[in-house]
């Protein structure tokens, strides 16, 4: 058997082929490229996010507490004070309670 040698044509097809390979590797490598500008993107928006709505969510924490705080000093305030006045008015705080019972009772219909 003779070996023919090889012709122009299959020449020209292993060439066309290395360059569809290195095409298809230039594509592939731009692909990841941009997947991976997409990803860092993504993420650091993501971050950025995150990062705001923990700042708000600590800002509307420490509001709270502020008012919780401030809610506690006018209840002990009140506290002090009534104590102060049924201590000086025994009577009409006792008055007063009465009529507040009657009309609460009333209203609530017991």
């Amino acid at each position: 058997m003779q070996k023919t040698p090889p012709s122009s044509s299959t020449l020209d097809s292993s060439g066309v082929s290395e360059r569809g390979h290195a095409g298809i590797d230039r594509l592939r490598n731009s692909a990841h490229e941009s997947v991976d500008k997409a990803t860092e993107l993504v993420s650091s928006a993501a971050h950025e996010s995150v990062d705001r709505a923990a700042g708000a969510a600590a800002s509307a924490a420490a509001s709270l507490e502020e008012r919780g705080e401030e809610w506690v000093a006018v209840t002990d305030e009140w506290t002090a004070s009534t104590r102060e006045y049924v201590r000086e008015h025994p009577l009409s705080a006792l008055g007063i309670a009465f009529a507040a019972g009657y009309l609460l009772s009333r209203l609530t219909g017991r």
